[in-house]
């Protein structure tokens, strides 16, 4: 899916600034996923600066080598007219608000000392995977149908500790078979998996598997559909995020 999104907005700006934004939104997952917070913040930040790039190139010709005052940037590209109004107006203010103004924000003291880091990663994601899909959804040569579904897996929640290398989808920490299983098929979802790929993907042992996935089965925690793929259920989901919320105990 990278390359092709890379594929598609590459019909319009060029191949570096299409690939710096889509690393960044990658490295910036990476950092969730692995509960480096601070660092995804920091990544949070370049890819509102590539956007901004992005954008610029689009309505000038040219993108700039970094973006200098971002307040000025927004405010030359909301009154450009000639642009559409999600690229004029939906984008920007999402990568502001969302996630570039996010941490000044929290400046101001709490009354409360509960950190809002996590959450606030978690928006800057959400954020990060909505622009991206919109990019893709304006300026893209694919089909329909393979557009929809990088839109709909970039706009999707991402799962804390599931990370992908060279196309292995896999729990980056170790945890309980049962949350493993949660885990990834959360990750899958919209998709199932079926028990060959939850066995490849799986660190614990295979009869671990086995013995997660008929105990979540009974508890109506997954779903065995028809076509022989396993389904996280919503209680299963709830589950998940009470230990998740937890600290993964």
């Amino acid at each position: 899916m990278r390359d092709a999104i890379i594929a598609d907005l590459s019909t319009k700006v060029p191949t570096s600034l299409a690939t710096e934004l889509v690393e960044t939104y990658e490295q910036l997952v990476a950092k969730h996923r692995g509960g480096d917070l601070e660092a995804a913040l920091t990544k949070a930040g370049r890819f509102v600066e590539h956007t901004f790039r992005l954008i610029e190139h689009i309505r000038t010709g040219t993108a700039p080598a970094e973006i200098k005052q971002v307040g000025a940037t927004i405010r030359a590209i909301e009154n450009d007219t000639t642009l559409p109004d999600p690229l004029r107006i939906l984008i920007p203010r999402a990568a502001y608000g969302m996630i570039y103004d996010l941490r000044s924000k929290r400046n101001a003291v709490h009354v409360k000392e509960t950190d809002p880091t996590a959450i606030d990663v978690s928006l800057t994601v959400a954020a990060a995977g909505w622009i991206t899909a919109e990019l893709l959804r304006l300026y893209h040569k694919s089909d329909e149908k393979s557009v929809a579904d990088a839109m709909l897996a970039l706009t999707r929640g991402t799962i804390p500790m599931v990370e992908s290398i060279n196309g292995e989808v896999f729990v980056g920490r170790a945890v309980p078979a049962k949350f493993e299983m949660l885990l990834l098929l959360a990750h899958a979802k919209p998709k199932g998996m079926n028990r060959t790929a939850l066995g490849n993907a799986a660190k614990c042992s295979q009869p671990s598997v086995s013995t997660a996935l008929k105990a979540l089965g009974s508890d109506r925690m997954v779903h065995l559909g028809a076509d022989q793929a396993y389904y996280i259920t919503s209680n299963g989901e709830q589950t998940l995020g009470q230990w998740l919320i937890s600290g993964g105990r």
